[in-house]
């Protein structure tokens, strides 16, 4: 399971969508790793989280909107 949480805007008065707070739930059947807190830098495409989470469901895509690629850290499965 894998669910996103979270909204178009962080600043509403001003439409900004940086920095957007977004949650991720589930492991994905083990495709993801939890118990985190990932920052990304500013100006990150949101439609990276997008992608890598199409991938992680079986649904590859090479791209998607405004995305650069995908966010790899979530793949990382191994100890921190």
């Amino acid at each position: 399971m894998i669910i996103l949480y979270g909204a178009g805007l962080s600043n509403s008065d001003r439409h900004t969508h940086s920095p957007l707070p977004t949650l991720v739930l589930g492991g994905g059947a083990g495709t993801i790793k939890g118990g985190r807190h990932v920052v990304y830098p500013d100006g990150t495409p949101l439609t990276n989280l997008h992608v890598t989470l199409l991938d992680k469901m079986g649904v590859p895509a090479e791209k998607l909107g405004d995305s650069t690629g995908q966010f790899k850290e979530l793949s990382e499965l191994s100890s921190v």
